[in-house]
C-alpha cells in the first residue's frame, strides 16, 4: 500500500512550466490539507500493511501546445510501481495531466495523521497501479442560467473547481433571457443597465474575462449564449423599438426590423472581442411564432416580400444571424428547433437536441451531416430526476451516425436556483453524467456506480462543496451547518404560543 505525506510530497514538472501547471500543484496541494472531521480518531496503519512510501510525483508533458480547443487531446497515463517512491504521470498535453491529478486526488484516501505531529497521511491501495484513460465524448458541459437568477461571481468561479473534480470542460452561459439582461455590453451599457435585477447584479468584462481566465487554468472552454430572437423580453426594456408588437413591444424582436441585425452584429462583435472560444451558442428555442401573425405590421411586411408564414420569417432570422456568427469567425450551436423547422443552416451549425432523449432529431441531423450536442438527458431542474436516470442514459444510443454526436451537457436553468441551492442541486446528479460522457457505455465502468457516486459525493465535501446526498449514510467530513449568528436568534423565553 503506498503512503503519501500531505507535507513532503513534491510535485514536479518535466516539458512544460506554465501557470496552468503552477495553479495544479497549488490546489492538488491545498486538497491534501482538507482533513475529515475527528482526524485524531484515525489509527495508523491499522491492518499493519506493508508501506511504500511514495514522495514523488512527477509529471512529463510532451508538447507544449496550450491553446485549449474542442478537439484538445485529454488523454493521460498513471503509473505507480509496487516499489517505487514515485507517481509517473504522462500526457500529450498539460489538459491531460490536469485529469490525471484529479484522478490521482480519487486514488487518495486519507489514512491517518503521523505520529510526530499533525501531518496527514494519505494512503493508496492496490498499487502496483497502471491507468490508461481518456475521454469518450469531447463535450462535457454544463449549462448555468444567469438571467433568472444572478449568480454571484464568486459562485461562478468556486463551480470551476467543482467542474474540474468531475471532468467536466465546457461551461455553457446562458448569460440573458426575458427575465433579466446581465451582461454589461461596453459598447450598449443600457442593455444591462435597464435589464438586470440590479446596477450590481450585471457581469462587466473585466468579471467576464477572470472567470475565462480560471476556467482555462482549469481546462474549462466557456461558450456564452444570448438567446435570440425569443426569451428577448429584458431588452425591450432599452430597446422596445427591436421588438415585436403584438401588439405591445415584447419578445421576440422583430425580424423585418434592419435595426435588430445591426444590434445582433454589435452584440457579436462584443461576444468576439471578450470570449476566446471558437463555439457560441445562439439560441433559437421556443419562439412565439403567434406574435408574427398577430402583428399587422409583421403581416403586412411578409405579404410585401412574398414569404408565406412566420416560419419564413424565423427561417429569414436565422440565416442573417448565422452568417454575423460566420462572419465574426465562431461555429453556431442551435436549439433543436431551428433543426426542426427545417429552417437552411450554415454546414458548420451544431444541434443542441433538448427536448428529451429526442433520437429521431439526433438521427436525422447526424444523417443530414450535422453535429449534435445531447442535454435532454440531463436537467437539473427537473427534480424527478435523480443520479440514476441521468446514468442511464447512453447518448450513443440512437440509429444515425454516432461519430457526429459531440458530447452532451446537463443544464442547471434557474428558474428556483440561486446561491443558496446552487451547488447542492447540481451536484451529484451532474457527476452522473458526467462519468458517462467520459467513459461511454463501458459495461465494467457500470460496476459499482452506487458506491462510486456515493464516495465521490463524499469528496466534493470535504473539498468544500455541499453536494446533496444520494440516499442515507455519512461522509468522514460532513457539510457544517452555516446558521445565523446566536445573537440574531430569538431567544426562546420571549416566544408565546396564542391558543
Amino acid at each position: 500500500m503506498g503512503v503519501v505525506n500531505a507535507s513532503s510530497i513534491k510535485l514536479v514538472c518535466f516539458g512544460q512550466d506554465t501557470i496552468i501547471i503552477d495553479a495544479a500543484i497549488h490546489r492538488f496541494h491545498g486538497r491534501l490539507s482538507r482533513l475529515p472531521n475527528y482526524a485524531t480518531d484515525y489509527k495508523i496503519n491499522p491492518m499493519n500493511h506493508t508501506l511504500q512510501a511514495i514522495e514523488t510525483i512527477e509529471v512529463h508533458i510532451s508538447s507544449d501546445d496550450v491553446k485549449l480547443t474542442h478537439s484538445v487531446n485529454e488523454s493521460y497515463t498513471i503509473s505507480i510501481n509496487e516499489y517505487s517512491s514515485l507517481v509517473v504521470i504522462e500526457s500529450e498535453n498539460v489538459f491531460g495531466a490536469l485529469y490525471a491529478l484529479e484522478t490521482l486526488g480519487q486514488l487518495l484516501e486519507f489514512g491517518w495523521l503521523d505520529g510526530e505531529g499533525d501531518d496527514a497521511v494519505y494512503v493508496i491501495r492496490n498499487i502496483p497501479i497502471g491507468i490508461e484513460d481518456f475521454p469518450r465524448y469531447e463535450y462535457r458541459g454544463l449549462l448555468i442560467d444567469t438571467s433568472r437568477h444572478f449568480l454571484p461571481l464568486d459562485l461562478i468561479l468556486a463551480n470551476l473547481d467543482a467542474m474540474l473534480m468531475n471532468k467536466i470542460n465546457v461551461l455553457h452561459w446562458h448569460m440573458t433571457d426575458s427575465q433579466s439582461f446581465p451582461y454589461l455590453i461596453e459598447s450598449m451599457p443600457e442593455l444591462a443597465v435597464k435589464g438586470a435585477y440590479h446596477p450590481k447584479m450585471v457581469y462587466t468584462r473585466k468579471d467576464i474575462q477572470r472567470v475565462i481566465h480560471e476556467a482555462y487554468l482549469r481546462g474549462i472552454r466557456v461558450i456564452p449564449e444570448v438567446d435570440m430572437p425569443g426569451h428577448t423580453q429584458s431588452i425591450a426594456a432599452s430597446r422596445p423599438d427591436l421588438m415585436s408588437c403584438c401588439p405591445h413591444p415584447s419578445d421576440p424582436l422583430d425580424p423585418t426590423n434592419p435595426k435588430v441585425y445591426d444590434f445582433i452584429r454589435d452584440i457579436y462583435q462584443d461576444l468576439r472581442n471578450v470570449f476566446v472560444d471558437d463555439f457560441v451558442h445562439v439560441g433559437g428555442d421556443e419562439v412565439d411564432l403567434s406574435c408574427w401573425d398577430n402583428s399587422k405590421d409583421i403581416v403586412h411586411w411578409r405579404q410585401q416580400h412574398n414569404i408565406s408564414s412566420s416560419v419564413g420569417l424565423f427561417e429569414l432570422f436565422e440565416t442573417q444571424l448565422l452568417e454575423i456568427v460566420e462572419k465574426v469567425g465562431r461555429t453556431p450551436i442551435v436549439w433543436q428547433e431551428v433543426f426542426n423547422l427545417n429552417l437552411t443552416l450554415t454546414a458548420t451549425t451544431i444541434i443542441d437536441v433538448w427536448k428529451g432523449f429526442d433520437t429521431k432529431t439526433m438521427s436525422d441531423a447526424t444523417r443530414r451531416g450535422f453535429k449534435v450536442i445531447l442535454s435532454g438527458c440531463w436537467y437539473l431542474d427537473h427534480l424527478t430526476l435523480d443520479w440514476q436516470n441521468f446514468y442511464s442514459c447512453n447518448p450513443s444510443n440512437f440509429t444515425g451516425r454516432t461519430d457526429l454526436l459531440l458530447g452532451g451537457h446537463a443544464s442547471m436553468w434557474g428558474e428556483h436556483v440561486d446561491a443558496s441551492n446552487f451547488i447542492s442541486r447540481i451536484y451529484p446528479r451532474v457527476s452522473a453524467m458526467a462519468e458517462r460522457l467520459w467513459t461511454g457505455d463501458i459495461s465494467i465502468a457500470k460496476e459499482n456506480v452506487r458506491q462510486r457516486i456515493s464516495d465521490f459525493r463524499c469528496r466534493m465535501v470535504q473539498q468544500g462543496f455541499a453536494a446533496q446526498p444520494i440516499g442515507p449514510g455519512f461522509c468522514a467530513h460532513e457539510v457544517p451547518y452555516q446558521s445565523c449568528k446566536t445573537g440574531d436568534r430569538i431567544p426562546s423565553t420571549t416566544l408565546q404560543l396564542e391558543l
